[in-house]
């Protein structure tokens, strides 16, 4: 082929086409060559080809050329390496350049292609930049498992220099017992490539440059390119997960055992406090049978002092009767099995508010119950829980003249109601009040906050209702002043489903 004709075979060719002979001189160049370095073609031809190559590079350069006559062949000039250009204003830009040998009359000459790649090198910065702000190690590997990209935080978490690692094979971030198998499932995976997680199910460890090994979660992402499917491998450190966790494991049987014991407790307790209020009553039937005989058959004999005597032992028996009896009740709260049904707690009210006028008519209190007082509780301990609210409304406000005693409910934060958004029913009264100081008492068995001889009573109604609520996944809670009333709020799951 003559110069002409090779000239002519320029100029069809879209990148930048430059002929050049051993001693580094342009033979030809074509149009593309003008419009990139911005040279017309009689100013390049019979310069050296190192007027478009940056003068910090020209003593390289020489050397290099003759290394490629030395051997010629078709190849990528600079290989791994990133080239530079110059144009006739002096500016620099990113370049390829492709070598390829050719003959004309006998002479031996190259063929050089230049592609400007700025744009491209552009995109693969920003593209850096986007992978570099990840927060996870990002690795991408090709078809034959070597490393083509890694971000900054693969250095980061695997103290490996990225020139280090790319064109190395991926499994050198993982311990060598795991490398074989790797291998394998890798080459699977290239098979049929799907987003998914790694060794799903599988403890999966990285290894550091210094030898450490690491737990770690692996994400991977098939991804299309020019070059066929890579995949990406977004890699987690989780030591700190895994930490934290194993130190949850263990609280979790921590707390497993501590409620075993404290609910093996619990049984006893109740089973105690239900022998022994079953085993007091038979000898206190006795006592107060014994004493009301001495009263019926013997009063005559008896002095005064003596019959005062029977008639306190009869009282304390009562007392006691009393106390046995809200033991038993207690115990029947935390003992049977719940049957959760939808309750409304407004005709329960009514109910109870009707027994205790028929056992007081002469107090005028006004009861006021509202509207949507449906929940879902267990009858006979919602029936239990309404009894012992209002009934201790109806008790503290026995000195006030004008009781009043209001059961409703609320979904607003206010008050002290302590909601938000949650459902919850009050009973409020306007009677004696309590000290807020002793407020913790409220619920504990037979903890009282006012003398018996004013407001008689087994000190367990709180305490019952508090158990009733939270064998129901419910609370209590309560707000008062001395003097000013008291208003107890308690909320209960509104489902239909309650553990039993």
């Amino acid at each position: 082929m003559n110069l002409a004709s090779l000239e002519l075979l320029l100029e069809a060719v879209p990148d930048a086409m430059l002929i050049v002979d051993e001693a580094g001189i342009i033979v030809a160049a074509n149009t593309q060559t003008e419009r990139l370095f911005g040279w017309t073609r009689a100013e390049l031809e019979r310069q050296p080809i190192d007027l478009l190559v940056p003068e910090r590079y020209h003593a390289q350069h020489g050397p290099h050329r003759a290394s490629y006559f030395a051997e010629p062949r078709p190849r990528p000039m600079g290989a791994g390496l990133d080239l530079l250009a110059r144009r006739k204003d002096g500016s620099e830009f990113p370049c390829e350049v492709s070598l390829a040998p050719t003959h004309v009359d006998d002479t031996r000459l190259v063929t050089v292609a230049v592609r400007d790649i700025a744009e491209r090198k552009r995109v693969e910065e920003k593209y850096r930049r986007f992978l570099d702000a990840a927060p996870d190690a990002l690795v991408i590997v090709g078809p034959d498992g070597l490393i083509v990209h890694v971000n900054s935080r693969t250095e980061q978490l695997f103290g490996h220099a990225r020139e280090n690692l790319l064109g190395r094979p991926v499994e050198v971030l993982m311990a060598e017992r795991f490398r074989g198998r790797h291998e394998r499932h890798r080459v699977g995976y290239f098979h049929e490539p799907v987003v998914r997680a790694m060794g799903s199910g599988l403890e999966l460890f990285g290894l550091r440059a210094d030898g450490h090994e690491f737990p770690v979660e692996i994400s991977l992402s098939p991804v299309e390119t020019a070059e066929g499917v890579l995949v990406a491998s977004a890699i987690r450190d989780i030591s700190q997960r895994k930490a934290v966790e194993a130190v949850l494991h263990r609280a979790h049987e921590d707390l497993g055992a501590k409620t075993a014991q404290l609910e093996a407790a619990n049984r006893e307790l109740e089973a105690f406090s239900y022998s022994v209020a079953h085993d007091l009553r038979a000898p206190l039937r006795g006592m107060m049978g014994f004493t009301q005989i001495l009263l019926s058959d013997h009063a005559a004999e008896l002095s005064p002092d003596a019959r005062d005597c029977l008639d306190e032992i009869n009282a304390s028996s009562r007392k006691m009767g009393a106390l046995i009896d809200a033991l038993l009740t207690l115990s029947r709260v935390t003992r049977g099995s719940l049957e959760p049904e939808r309750v409304d707690l407004g005709a329960l009210a009514r109910e109870v508010a009707a027994e205790l006028r028929a056992t007081e008519p002469e107090r005028k209190v006004e009861v006021v119950i509202g509207p949507h007082l449906e929940t879902t509780l267990d009858p006979r301990l919602a029936r239990g829980l309404i009894e012992n609210l209002v009934g201790n409304a109806w008790k503290f406000t026995r000195l006030v003249p004008d009781a009043r005693i209001e059961i409703g409910s609320t979904d607003r934060l206010d008050e002290g109601a302590d909601v938000d958004g949650e459902l919850a029913f009050f009973v409020a009264d306007n009677g004696a009040g309590f000290d807020m100081a002793y407020v913790d008492k409220l619920f504990a068995p037979f903890q009282r906050l006012h003398a018996a001889r004013d407001y008689p009573g087994t000190g367990i109604g709180l305490a019952t209702v508090q158990r009733i609520l939270s064998r129901h996944g419910g609370r209590i809670w309560a707000r008062s002043a001395v003097g000013q009333g008291a208003t107890f709020w308690f909320s209960t799951p509104q489902r239909k489903e309650v553990a039993s």
